[in-house]
């Protein structure tokens, strides 16, 4: 099954029985981008009544988590993650603010609301394809680095972080489908002393 994730973030914005509900979905790579941002948001909309919000991470939705921020539990953080699962959506973080109107909601309104406001959300959102990432790690001599860094962007790996003491260690991801080009390209190059590579698991 193909899965999704969005290309810019968005909001949707909902009334029911004089309380506001906007569903904000924000992209997000790893559980601490998806934490630093729910900060953010947090403190942006720190006055709202509840900041309620999930996540799923990874091609086969393996990081999953969801929270009630206060509202009465499974009324918000879970039919929020159900509205991206239901759509196949994955690399996204999805919060709802909800600004109290006076007028109780019960379980079923609860749940209806926080519902459609992501799926509001969803509707608003330009989707495109999740891509499936692995990663690598390597280790080069500053001699060949630049070398291995120019034809390692060429074929699609994007570099997530480097480390120059001693030799230079960097770590790359790719997509799936980017796999077999790289493999080629670092099983013609490594040789003791030149380049070491090994795939994540």
């Amino acid at each position: 099954m193909m899965k999704y994730t969005i290309k810019t973030d968005v909001q949707a914005r909902i009334k029911v029985l004089r309380s506001e509900f906007i569903g904000f979905l924000y992209r997000v790579e790893d559980a601490g981008v998806a934490q630093e941002i729910l900060r953010k948001h947090q403190n942006d909309y720190q006055n709202a009544t509840h900041n309620c919000y999930a996540y799923v991470l990874g091609y086969d939705a393996e990081t999953q988590y969801y929270s009630d921020a206060g509202e009465p539990g499974g009324t918000a953080g879970k039919p929020i993650l159900n509205s991206l699962l239901r759509n196949d959506l994955s690399g996204v973080l999805a919060v709802v603010t909800r600004y109290y109107g006076g007028i109780k909601l019960g379980v079923k309104g609860l749940i209806d609301a926080y519902t459609e406001a992501t799926t509001e959300a969803i509707a608003l959102a330009e989707l495109h394809e999740y891509q499936k990432y692995l990663y690598f790690s390597l280790t080069s001599t500053y001699s060949q680095i630049e070398i291995i860094r120019h034809q390692l962007s060429v074929l699609g790996a994007e570099e997530l972080n480097a480390d120059y003491a001693g030799d230079v260690r960097l770590r790359y991801r790719i997509a799936e489908i980017c796999k077999e080009p790289v493999q080629e390209f670092l099983n013609g190059y490594k040789a003791p002393g030149k380049l070491e590579y090994q795939m994540e698991v």
